[in-house]
């Protein structure tokens, strides 16, 4: 696999090239509304409109608007030129077929992608119309081998992290539609689940999402990485400081039974073993008086507040209450219910990235979402992959005009028995056949490292990415922690239900490095 190989840099070294340790943060945990690369020089921004939630128009009456404002947007498209269409063979796509085909007529061309996690039905749906629209369908086949393989040139090409296979895939579509002759402009139907509603409960999804990435980030930051951010987040209703008795106290205030900071005990474990140290202790023992009763009262002169006596610790296990009996070592002090780290817990309590400040006082909950998903999952493969093969990929759903009506359209017409975009749905029935019309639309997620059928290759790219010199430059990421993380993933089954968000962090970490590897290896020109 050609896997460029970046000059390990000395540890301590500040890194004055590349992304930021406050960038690295933001796009591990999502703590930014807008966390993309520095100039990635992607914005996006919708109309500014509300959505109403009833109607009185007559809704055949609607979608007749809607479809001929539809209409007006890909003309003015075709006439521009572009007869060529990224078919998937969902309905957004389908449409944009038919209609480029009304207005060109027997000049269209459709390329599809054949790839092993590519729809089955979709495919059969993407030949369905091409039959009936008369275009000429070009079959794009991406073998699995090559997506590992291309991954460092997609991660550089879409200018931000990658955290799935489908990001990949859209590069490799790029590229081989390229050499088969295809462009300079191609259609796509990104953007229409969007404006339109498409994929009920995909905000309510996208923030489980990101709390699952955020907790599992937290494992593999270096200690005190977390301190910008846990001072940025909500306080706690429960009553509980926000401590990590695996690594530092973050807050500054009140601290779990440690000495300050700058004391001799330093951030510690409860096996008396402070991080980064052999011979420092948890808790040092002090003269306390215990009450007639044998109950802890007040906090005792002397004890600096520590409120516990610690007995002598000779003979026992030590035990590293976060991470080891969480993997199944030192299991003789394992407690009957699974450790809590609580800084996790508090990061998951953030607002949902697209909800962060700053926020657009004239945007919707739902603007915020569908920008902060256009921006960071959808448009850089559609637009940054194809744009390094030299290709220009368009998006009439995302044109003023049709986004400024869709967005328009009221919530009783967009969602019915289960579907999203009924409305449109119901408007492009001249023109999509109701096989393909009213397909239900499945979440259709990159498969994960371990479901590939080329599992190894993917595993050889992230253990060459993860190592230790390639992590330092990222300054806040802990490689041993990293390392521990990637073990325990390659003894998962695929249908683990952890699989998914371990797979997408090690994406985003294999990600980080190469950005970063990239910006070293290529340092800006003095005059820029």
């Amino acid at each position: 696999m050609p896997l460029r190989t970046p000059a390990a840099s000395p540890s301590g070294r500040t890194y004055l090239r590349g992304l930021s340790a406050r960038t690295v943060l933001d796009l591990l945990c999502h703590t930014r509304a807008a966390h993309a690369v520095p100039d990635s020089g992607l914005a996006v921004r919708l109309p500014r409109v509300i959505r109403p939630g009833h109607t009185c128009e007559d809704e055949d009456a609607l979608a007749a608007r809607l479809l001929s404002i539809w209409s007006d947007t890909v003309r003015a498209h075709v006439e521009a030129g572009p007869h060529e269409v990224s078919l998937s063979g969902g309905v957004d796509s389908a449409a944009l077929c038919a209609m480029v085909a009304r207005h060109a007529p027997g000049r269209v061309r459709a390329w599809t992608m054949d790839v092993h996690f590519a729809d089955a039905v979709e495919r059969s749906n993407a030949r369905r119309m091409a039959q009936v629209t008369g275009a000429e369908l070009v079959d794009v086949r991406i073998p699995d081998a090559v997506l590992p393989d291309l991954f460092e040139q997609a991660v550089l090409a879409n200018q931000t992290v990658i955290l799935n296979a489908r990001a990949v895939a859209s590069f490799a579509f790029y590229l081989e539609a390229h050499r088969l002759g295809a462009g300079p402009v191609l259609l796509s139907g990104a953007g229409a689940d969007e404006v339109l509603q498409g994929t009920p409960g995909a905000m309510a999804s996208a923030k489980a999402r990101v709390d699952e990435d955020r907790v599992l980030a937290v494992e593999v930051l270096r200690p005190g990485a977390l301190a910008a951010l846990v001072d940025e987040a909500p306080v706690p209703t429960t009553g509980h400081v926000t401590v990590d008795n695996l690594r530092a106290s973050f807050s500054g205030d009140p601290r779990d039974h440690e000495d300050g900071l700058g004391a001799p005990g330093g951030a510690v474990d409860n096996s008396g073993t402070p991080l980064g140290q052999a011979k420092a202790r948890d808790q040092k023992s002090a003269a306390r008086a215990a009450s007639p009763a044998g109950e802890t009262g007040a906090v005792p002169s002397g004890t600096r507040g520590r409120d516990q006596t610690v007995p002598s610790r000779a003979g026992l296990q030590p035990v590293d209450n976060l991470r080891g009996v969480s993997e199944g070592v030192n299991s003789d002090h394992t407690p009957a219910s699974p450790p809590v780290d609580n800084l996790g817990d508090v990061l998951a309590a953030l607002p949902a990235p697209w909800e962060l400040s700053p926020v657009d006082a004239s945007a919707s909950g739902e603007l915020r979402y569908a920008e902060w998903v256009l921006r960071e999952l959808i448009l850089p493969p559609e637009l940054r992959g194809a744009r390094a093969q030299g290709l220009t990929v368009r998006t009439p759903y995302l044109d003023p005009d049709f986004a400024r009506m869709a967005l328009a359209l009221p919530e009783s017409v967009l969602m019915r028995d289960g579907f999203g975009k009924w409305l449109f749905r119901h408007a492009v029935r001249s023109l999509v056949p109701d096989e393909v019309r009213l397909a239900r639309k499945l979440p259709r997620y990159g498969h994960t490292a371990l479901s590939s059928p080329v599992r190894s290759l993917w595993l050889e790219l992230y253990r060459a990415w993860l190592c230790p010199e390639r992590l330092e430059p990222l300054q806040v990421i802990d490689p041993q922690a990293v390392s521990r993380l990637l073990e325990r993933y390659t003894r998962l089954s695929p249908e683990d239900a952890r699989a998914g968000v371990m797979d997408r962090l090690l994406m985003r970490l294999v990600s980080l490095a190469m950005l970063q590897a990239h910006a070293e290896a290529h340092p800006p020109c003095p005059e820029s």
